[in-house]
């Protein structure tokens, strides 16, 4: 390759070996800066002598460079300064600090209102001495809502409590909140309790609230001409959220593969610059003024939404890509595209692992690269032009996104091309009729409530044809979770594609040089593979779920049949953490049904995610303590009449079942009796053996049921033990656990849980007796793979 040839080219390869940094930064994560630097700066020294000396090896030398530089970036942003407030963690402290955004407010099912502040810290208190302080907080506080004080943007907000680093679900395929909320500026949070908050105003940022008094214009207007959940699905068209939607819609949306919609991102930009674009043709504009519609538009909705970092983003990127678009320069939309994504990562690299972006830029991407090849392939196949172009676009954002999709969501919507031909057209026309109706009704409110009603039954429509979309056979479909090895080779299959003519047989006569090297390595990669798989013994494996202050244990055979030991789920019933955290960890494994599942006992945090997973997935049977068919109903969120409750039935002390080598006990379930009190004195406790390895389930049982289980001459012996009651001491007595004699002991625990576990005694007692201690507060997802004689662990905690 000459020096200057197929830049475009070259610019994708550097932008993907800076994004190849960044991730290798991450991954890596225990390089020093100074370690780095030396590299980094002999690699700038070559690349300058062979820009110098004009060698054919600079491309490649330059690749390796922006390498370097992905890796420096990370390293010097991912470390915080010494006064960020995330280095007060686990402290009472006193904040001081100036609201960022609009306070946040959410109610559970008792009617308790919640709200969140987002603030940046000035000042923080700790044991009676102020020092400054910096950083993005979030602050929880209750109350009732006569109580809620009253705070604009920019006015002085003081708390108290303790400071905790944000954590969200530990697990492979989800969202790292940790990342994302690093990558938006927020490194603690801060809950008051019922102590609220102090509100000093401040005259200060008019800017921020003249936008927000706009946004609430829209909510009010909204809400005089729409029932509730209507008006809250439009403004989330709008403006993004889910909050007020109803169940029913949003899980069609998401069903139906259009739920970025309801989400701020690139795809509320490229409707608008599309709008404006079909418009702009319609009336015959030239292309300057059209190229000022798009922007206009752009901007507008920008400021409309708030200037939000991930609008500000998606602004930039699509505004100045559908800008060259306009003005017909598809080729200059491409370079625009790839040196805006570039610069963005080069700023702030959390942002490639920000979901938001990541979507954006590959949906983008495959509007320009792809969508074009897609729509001239189906005008030749005699598709209409109307129908050619939408779905080209959705073919092609979908196309290029696809290991982002499936790493996330393991689904696709083929549902998703009707949705886009019937639905998103009338969506765009709803976007664009609110935008106008809200202006509108600034001076003729009239006009604005006549145009609001008209986007009422407009939603109306759309929610009648996605709910006959979602409910199509094969409207979604499972794909597999790729691994890094996976995706890398989809993308470059993806990108020969892409490749001109030339560029392909530039590439294969590179290759033909080396065709011997090349053959070779591939003979000898087969022979490693195929010997690897060859040689491997059937494992089993035992995954200990990260579902926060709850249990939950996968097991999974040598040959594929997959078990559930409890489910998770929280006590207040707010979050539905069997559908929203266990089955998209199913389904990241591959996991689409169940042959049983098996629970320990009916409090929420084992049982509640149940019946989440009894509604969404495959389930053979439910085996359950002995606390009754209702008390597992409540605890679910189940009518007493859910025709899933057929499914459940009480284990039985002694059972047994074996498949695939693998034994699964009943070893203890006891009986309630009028002196036994139902919960975590029903405890069942199983046993799951593979060869001479073992993994004991105690659920919550009491100290005094594991005397009992002793006293039956119950051998518990184990090789793993998932510590009872998160660690609590009123469970691992001494006796009990020289009994089982664990080298592995495993914690479900939530991360700065109220309850204080585990407690310190009782990890002092599993460590003198010699057990190697996981937590899935600190290591997440706990893995475990045995053959019957040896163990390997894996952990994927941040």
């Amino acid at each position: 390759m000459e020096t200057g040839q197929h830049p475009q080219l070259f610019l994708a390869g550097c932008f993907a070996m800076l994004c190849t940094g960044i991730a290798a930064g991450k991954i890596i994560g225990v390089l020093s800066l100074g370690a780095l630097m030396l590299p980094f700066i002999l690699l700038l020294l070559v690349a300058v002598l062979l820009v110098w000396r004009r060698s054919h090896l600079c491309w490649l030398v330059f690749l390796l460079l922006f390498m370097a530089a992905g890796m420096v970036r990370f390293v010097v942003t991912d470390k915080l300064p010494g006064q960020d407030i995330s280095h007060f963690a686990c402290q009472e402290v006193k904040v001081t600090g100036t609201l960022r955004a609009e306070p946040r407010v959410t109610e559970d099912l008792t009617g308790q209102k919640k709200l969140r502040y987002e603030i940046d810290l000035s000042k923080v208190k700790v044991t009676g001495q102020e020092q400054e302080a910096s950083g993005g907080m979030y602050v929880y506080s209750h109350a009732n809502p006569q109580e809620i004080p009253t705070v604009q943007v920019g006015d002085e907000i003081q708390a108290s409590g303790k400071v905790r680093i944000p954590q969200g679900y530990q697990n492979p395929g989800q969202l790292d909140t940790k990342a994302l909320l690093k990558a938006q500026g927020i490194t603690a949070s801060l809950s008051t309790g019922k102590r609220g908050i102090t509100v000093t105003p401040k005259d200060t940022k008019a800017f921020a609230r003249w936008i927000i008094s706009i946004r609430e214009h829209y909510r009010n207007q909204l809400g005089k001409v729409m029932s509730k959940e209507d008006a809250a699905a439009v403004f989330a068209m709008l403006f993004g959220g889910y909050e007020g939607i109803k169940p029913e819609l949003l899980q069609d949306f998401t069903a139906t593969g259009i739920v970025h919609i309801l989400s701020v991102s690139g795809s509320h930009i490229s409707l608008l610059a599309a709008v404006m674009a079909w418009l702009s043709g319609l009336l015959r504009l030239p292309k300057g003024i059209t190229a000022v519609m798009v922007m206009g538009a752009i901007t507008l909705y920008s400021i409309l939404s708030g200037c939000v970092p991930p609008v500000i983003r998606s602004g930039i990127m699509g505004g100045l890509t559908f800008l060259a678009l306009a003005l017909e320069r598809e080729k200059t939309a491409g370079y625009i595209l790839l040196l805006t994504g570039m610069v963005m990562v080069a700023i702030s690299p959390l942002l490639l692992f920000h979901i938001s972006f990541q979507l954006s830029f590959l949906a983008t991407a495959g509007l320009l690269f792809l969508a074009p090849g897609i729509r001239q392939w189906l005008r030749g196949h005699q598709v209409p032009e109307l129908a050619a172009g939408s779905l080209a676009i959705t073919i092609g954002a979908q196309v290029m996104a696809l290991p982002v999709l499936a790493w996330y969501f393991n689904q696709l919507s083929f549902s998703s091309l009707l949705a886009n031909l019937l639905a998103v057209p009338v969506i765009e026309l709803i976007l664009v009729a609110a935008l106008f109706a809200g202006l509108a009704a600034l001076v003729l409110p009239l006009v604005g409530a006549v145009l609001f009603t008209g986007v009422s039954l407009l939603l109306g429509f759309v929610a009648e044809i996605l709910r006959i979309l979602a409910r199509l056979p094969a409207s979604q479909i499972w794909v597999p979770s790729p691994n890094v090895l996976g995706g890398a080779v989809y993308y470059l299959l993806l990108g020969w594609f892409l490749l001109k003519k030339e560029q392909q047989k530039f590439f294969c006569q590179q290759l033909g040089r080396q065709r011997r090297f090349w053959a070779a390595a591939g003979a000898l990669g087969i022979l490693v593979v195929g010997g690897w798989r060859y040689g491997q013994t059937p494992e089993l494996s035992v995954h200990f779920v990260d579902v926060g202050q709850g249990d939950c244990c996968l097991v999974v055979t040598p040959k594929g049949h997959a078990f559930l030991f409890d489910t998770g789920g929280t006590r207040d019933g707010a979050f539905d953490v069997g559908g929203r955290v266990v089955v998209p960890y199913l389904l990241h494994y591959g996991v689409r049904s169940l042959d049983a599942v098996f629970l320990t006992h009916a409090h929420e945090d084992h049982a509640a995610g149940c019946g989440s997973i009894l509604h969404k997935l495959p389930v053979g049977k439910v085996y359950t303590g002995a606390e009754g068919l209702s008390a597992y109903a409540r605890s679910m969120g189940l009518g007493d009449n859910d025709p899933v409750l057929s499914k459940l039935e009480a284990a039985r002390q002694g059972s047994r079942l074996q498949i695939d080598g693998v034994t699964i006990e009943v070893l203890y379930a006891p009986v309630l009796s009028a002196d036994m009190a139902a919960g975590n004195e029903a405890s069942n406790v199983y046993r799951v053996s593979y060869g001479g390895a073992s993994f004991l389930l105690t659920g919550d049982l009491t100290k005094e049921r594991e005397q009992s289980l002793l006293q039956e001459g119950i051998n518990p012996e184990s090789t793993v033990i998932k510590a009872g009651h998160h660690g609590s001491d009123t469970s691992s007595s001494e006796e009990f656990l020289q009994a089982v004699h664990p080298r592995w002991a495993v914690f479900c625990v939530g991360r700065d849980n109220s309850f204080g576990h585990p407690k310190e005694s009782v990890l002092k007692r599993y460590q003198g007796m010699g057990s190697k201690i996981y937590r899935t507060d600190e290591d997440g997802a706990v893995v475990f793979h045995t053959n019957g004689r040896k163990m390997q662990v894996e952990t994927y905690g941040s």
